[in-house]
């Protein structure tokens, strides 16, 4: 499992890698497979982009401390209950995270024969790990778009993509350490924040709700040169 900081900054960058790529995911369903892939963060990520997630993880006993931590709103064991869980919060476009505990082959593969059809499908690659399947040997669904990141070390890479949305915005990953509580912290840094920047607003203010604060842990953000100076970082 990753430290709350690097799951932060995980979180993070897969959310830049969704919203890089399109400004609103309301409505939008995104899936993900494979051992520990409810623990990877995407979930928090694409509910904070608007989005609904169906993570199919074979790993009950990561997907239950996921839960258990805020990270994913509902457990089911069945494909059955996971689209009752999910269809009216699509239609709503109400974000929503799914972990249904099951072996992805087979549930590709019903997904598959019941015509089933997320919006897109995003692999990350574990740290090596031989007891891991890699996600690139996973059944995609044809049709489907895929949207395969990698780790370096043990978070994920950003992408070319993320990389050039960042840098047209004048945007850096930064580290900020409260001076006293977390909560504090995310206010003093939604007023820095122009009220229109909406991407970064809603990061601030809903990625608390899925990844608690743990001691020591600070706000991992995307600021400006002049922000950072404002901030002391």
């Amino acid at each position: 499992m990753l430290t709350p900081t690097d799951l932060q900054l995980q979180t993070l960058r897969l959310y830049g890698e969704l919203i890089s790529r399109r400004p609103s995911y309301g409505g939008q369903l995104i899936l993900t497979c494979g051992d520990a892939c409810s623990a990877t963060g995407l979930p928090a990520a694409v509910s904070i982009a608007g989005g609904t997630t169906l993570a199919v993880d074979p790993d009950a006993a990561t997907v239950k401390v996921v839960f258990r931590a805020a990270g994913l709103d509902f457990i089911v064991n069945t494909l059955d209950e996971a689209i009752r869980v999910l269809k009216n919060e699509v239609r709503k476009h109400t974000p929503l995270s799914v972990a249904l505990t099951a072996d992805p082959v087979a549930v590709l593969a019903e997904m598959r024969e019941r015509g089933l059809q997320p919006d897109l499908q995003v692999a990350l690659d574990p740290p090596a790990n031989p007891l891991l399947v890699p996600p690139a040997l996973l059944p995609q669904l044809t049709g489907v778009p895929q949207l395969h990141l990698t780790s370096a070390e043990e978070i994920a890479a950003p992408t070319e993509t993320l990389t050039r949305w960042l840098s047209a915005h004048s945007l850096t990953e930064t580290l900020v350490q409260p001076n006293t509580s977390l909560r504090a912290l995310d206010e003093t840094l939604l007023a820095l924040i122009a009220a229109g920047d909406t991407v970064r607003r809603l990061w601030v203010q809903r990625i608390s709700h899925y990844q608690r604060a743990t001691p020591g842990t600070g706000r991992v953000l995307w600021l400006t040169p002049s922000e950072q100076s404002a901030i002391g970082s």
